[in-house]
């Protein structure tokens, strides 16, 4: 692990590069970021060689570290590129949750805005949802430091927000319960949307995650019901 990745893994290009990107140099990095989100979740972080990527890509080695400094850059932009997106929409969610007549609960509002944005990211095929999902899982298979480091660095902020809303929301229980029913929340979110096909199976095809809005529904349904148990 280098010390980069050790101290922090930084989304954005090589310091000292111009705020102003060229529409060409933007379209090289985000051709450099599909490519690569895409072998990685094939091959995996490590099975991936920088020679390997720009030949795909049809770029020369130069233009990686121009834009991502290293590897572990071009990582850590992939997971700013999909993450911030779906922060930026868990708070805006979050901030539109109130209490009033012919809303649901409160509970039900706040856990259904941390869990839509991911459910919806994964089931978007097209957008490159998908692809994300199983490099997240392939690199915290291969590489569990480094998923760890990214996967702090992108949501640990965001979930805090969460934790303390659902603390504000249930006063009776312990700031310990709250973490440990929001873990399982995460435990269940990260299934749901790393193996949809499990489901699929045991259902014979009935109940498919790509259904958004079934999937959010129940999730909603049975996280609300573990939050307030006894």
């Amino acid at each position: 692990m280098t010390l980069a990745v050790r101290k922090r893994i930084a989304p954005p290009g090589r310091r000292g590069r111009p705020a102003a990107v060229e529409p060409e140099e933007e379209g090289t990095r985000e051709r450099i970021l599909t490519v690569a989100e895409r072998l990685f979740a094939e091959r995996g972080f490590n099975g991936v060689s920088l020679r390997t990527l720009t030949a795909e890509a049809g770029v020369n080695l130069a233009s990686v570290g121009y834009h991502f400094d290293s590897k572990e850059g071009l990582i850590a932009a992939i997971f700013d590129r999909r993450c911030r997106p779906m922060m930026q929409e868990r708070l805006r969610l979050l901030a539109a949750c109130a209490e009033g007549p012919g809303r649901p609960p409160m509970l039900e509002q706040i856990i259904e805005a941390f869990v839509l944005p991911a459910i919806s990211q994964t089931a978007d095929v097209a957008g490159g949802g998908a692809t994300f999902t199983r490099l997240r899982a392939v690199l915290r298979h291969e590489n569990s430091e480094l998923a760890r480091k990214l996967i702090a660095e992108n949501f640990d902020e965001t979930s805090a927000r969460f934790v303390d809303a659902l603390h504000r929301c249930l006063p009776r229980l312990s700031r310990d319960a709250i973490h440990w029913r929001f873990h399982f929340l995460l435990s269940a979110l990260y299934y749901t949307t790393i193996d949809p096909g499990r489901i699929r199976h045991l259902s014979g095809g009935r109940c498919d995650p790509a259904d958004t809005k079934v999937a959010v529904r129940e999730l909603v349904r049975f996280v609300a019901a573990g939050f307030r148990a006894d």
